[in-house]
């Protein structure tokens, strides 16, 4: 994690047990110890605002998916299907397609932040390189998500 050592002692019976076979307690009590920004401010609210626009993706997705055919012949036909007979398929659909969008703009945003205020240094330098890694996963998520009609938009 760093090159401090702990300062979290187990309590309780429970505590010492769980510590010495998984140390997440002990995990959490450290991270939340690390120094907080002076200057914390409404650049890093984007964080959660990227967890909102993940459960939006993920429940819209699933309700399309529900719905898709994912046949060479069909795949065109169910995206019409989706916009046209299934109730607020529409609103669905583009609230889909426009929150991945938003979901990019808010990661570049997020990104931004993390690179104007120096969050890529140590101690948290393994947090910026998952979240490079997570967004790698996105940008390939996304391309996988937008070829699902098998070519038949154009």
């Amino acid at each position: 994690m760093s090159d401090h050592e702990s300062t979290y002692v187990p309590k309780t019976g429970v505590e010492k047990w769980l510590d010495t076979r998984l140390p997440i307690v002990r995990f959490g009590a450290d991270y939340m110890s690390l120094p907080t920004p002076r200057n914390l401010n409404y650049w890093w609210t984007f964080g959660g605002i990227l967890a909102l626009c993940l459960v939006i993706q993920i429940a819209t997705g699933v309700i399309l998916a529900m719905h898709y055919v994912p046949n060479t012949e069909m795949a065109f036909a169910s995206v019409e299907r989706i916009m046209r007979d299934v109730n607020g398929g529409d609103i669905i659909r583009y609230t889909h397609a426009n929150g991945a969008s938003m979901f990019f703009i808010a990661v570049y945003l997020h990104m931004l932040r993390g690179l104007y205020y120096g969050s890529y240094k140590a101690p948290r330098e393994m947090i910026w390189i998952i979240g490079c890694l997570i967004f790698f996963l996105m940008i390939a998520t996304a391309f996988l998500g937008y070829v699902l009609p098998w070519g038949q938009m154009s």
